[in-house]
């Protein structure tokens, strides 16, 4: 029988990856916990990329996205065209935010928690299990 790939257990959006890339140690702990658990950290592209966008004008933020998205730990999901296809049926349900819809794709699809440093802008087809925030500041 064929090694199963390792299960995503969580989703991050773009806000918790920007709150990695500034520096704020929570994400980083639970990249940490979820591989030691033989899991693994999903990073939707198109939230990937949203979480560039909002980081434009800060060159060391935009180094450690590049950062995240190596670690070991951490899976980069791809946007081919089979995924294009379910995502766009998700943008409604992420009020028109195809950054979010991505994000939001890849926890319904993997059953994941997805995590936000915004949980009053995830969407709201996420069961209230799955949304967690992220602390904005370092405890």
């Amino acid at each position: 029988m064929a090694d199963q790939p390792p299960a995503i257990r969580a989703v991050l959006d773009p806000s918790a990856m920007l709150s990695y890339a500034r520096g704020h140690v929570h994400v980083g702990e639970l990249v940490i916990d979820i591989a030691a658990e033989g899991a693994l950290v999903a990073l939707p592209t198109v939230a990937l990329l949203g979480a560039y966008l909002r980081a434009a004008d800060d060159e060391v933020a935009r180094d450690a996205l590049a950062l995240l998205a190596t670690l070991d730990g951490v899976a980069v999901l791809p946007l081919g065209p089979a995924e294009a296809d379910l995502v766009a049926a998700t943008v409604p349900l992420a009020g028109g935010d195809i950054v979010r819809a991505h994000a939001l794709w890849a926890a319904l699809r993997y059953h994941a928690y997805y995590f936000t440093t915004e949980p009053q802008a995830a969407p709201s087809a996420l069961a209230a299990w799955q949304v967690h925030p992220i602390p904005v500041e370092d405890a």
